[in-house]
């Protein structure tokens, strides 16, 4: 696999890099997501802290029914969820700075039982993710990922299954860690309850490592659902992130998710304009949603939130992933940790795959399999995250 192009917060190209994070913010806010101010001046730095809807939690005998819900063939049948966005979203050249001071925290490598360094290496390579900014399509490389599945950091990705009023569906998901506990699992909003229908969806079943019907170390019922305030109460796409805690044992009798697979860490407040490896299991036309998909794209533009959403401009990518990848991570300094990445490797969320148009987009159209938006994580994202992981950090 091709090494990532990657991006510092300013934007400017580096062959070979390794950055220090900047000091936390001065400030901490409550483990919540704001509804902020409508100017990219007045949001840089601002959060309006909002208490958090309820979660939703899985009574003691969920762990057992959600196993037996989840037979073969109903795991093979269950739909991808279509994210759709329906409205204007007009494009936007990057902003050339950062919206707070960058961070990165978290990531647990299974194999050394050691969080990752604090310290992220950006020293993508590669050089045919180009040119950096401009119009609809963005370019990118999507194909199925060729490295081992089970080894870490792909190993912590996976399929997310649910059920909803209208049937059972499939959304992809990652494990992630904090320092805290090992029990958390990042994905969309849409992945988790309806666009501000204030309610869950059910049934959750994660899967890591899925591959044609399989999860190596087996899959883990759901204990927790935690959305965030914009998108419980409005279906804000800015907000369109979501975490769920997994009980303590998979099918197969492995202990707690992120032990047994790992946890990606996070990233928030890092310039816009990066490359990064998009993960998926995409299930709609060409994709059969067996295997796991990646895609290796640079920022393209940003994209004005459809919906009066007042929150930060999203990130557009190109990606010809399809519905079945919604959850799915924006990983910042990917690398798979192997001789051939000799100064390390640090796996940081730093977007999920949130919507594409159906129409009034940038591209004009019906933006399905050429495009993906994803929420640009800020501070916001980071307390959310903290509140989800055990982080004890400063955001």
């Amino acid at each position: 696999m091709k090494a990532l192009l990657s991006r510092v917060p300013g934007g400017r190209r580096r062959r070979w890099l390794t950055l220090a994070v900047l000091g936390a913010a001065a400030v901490a806010v409550m483990s919540s997501l704001f509804v902020g101010g409508g100017t990219a001046a007045n949001r840089v730095g601002q959060a309006k802290a909002v208490a958090l809807p309820p979660a939703a939690r899985a009574s003691v005998q969920t762990a057992a029914a959600v196993r037996s819900y989840w037979t073969a063939s109903r795991m093979a049948s269950a739909r991808p969820l279509r994210p759709v966005a329906r409205g204007n979203g007009a494009a936007a050249q990057a902003a050339s700075s950062a919206t707070g001071i960058p961070g990165v925290a978290g990531g647990f490598d299974p194999a050394t039982g050691a969080l990752e360094s604090a310290t992220p290496n950006l020293a993508g390579v590669g050089g045919d993710i180009s040119p950096a900014d401009g119009g609809y399509p963005g370019p990118n490389q999507t194909y199925n990922y060729p490295g081992a599945i089970g080894k870490y950091p792909v190993s912590a990705i996976g399929k997310l299954f649910f059920s909803e009023p209208s049937g059972n569906f499939v959304c992809s998901a990652a494990a992630t860690y904090g320092g805290g506990n090992k029990d958390t699992v990042w994905t969309a909003g849409h992945c988790v309850g309806a666009q501000g229908g204030r309610a869950y969806y059910s049934n959750f079943l994660f899967c890591p490592g899925y591959k044609n019907g399989e999860g190596p170390k087996g899959c883990w019922p759901w204990s927790l659902a935690q959305q965030t305030s914009g998108w419980y109460y409005n279906g804000y796409w800015s907000a369109d992130y979501a975490y769920l805690y997994m009980g303590a044992h998979s099918d197969k009798g492995k202990g707690h998710v992120v032990a047994a697979v790992g946890g990606l860490g996070f990233a928030w407040n890092w310039g816009r304009d990066q490359a990064w490896a998009d993960f998926g299991y995409p299930s709609g036309s060409p994709y059969s949603g067996g295997l796991l998909v990646v895609t290796q794209a640079e920022h393209r533009y940003d994209v004005s939130n459809p919906g009066g959403d007042p929150g930060p401009q999203d990130n557009s990518i190109g990606s010809s992933q399809t519905p079945g990848f919604s959850g799915g991570p924006w990983i910042l300094s990917f690398g798979p940790g192997n001789a051939s990445d000799p100064i390390g490797h640090n796996d940081w969320i730093n977007s999920v795959n949130s919507y594409y148009f159906t129409s009034g987009g940038p591209g004009g159209g019906n933006e399905y399999g050429v495009e993906i938006q994803g929420p640009y994580f800020d501070t916001n994202a980071c307390n959310f995250w903290k509140g989800g992981t055990g982080w004890t950090g400063t955001c």
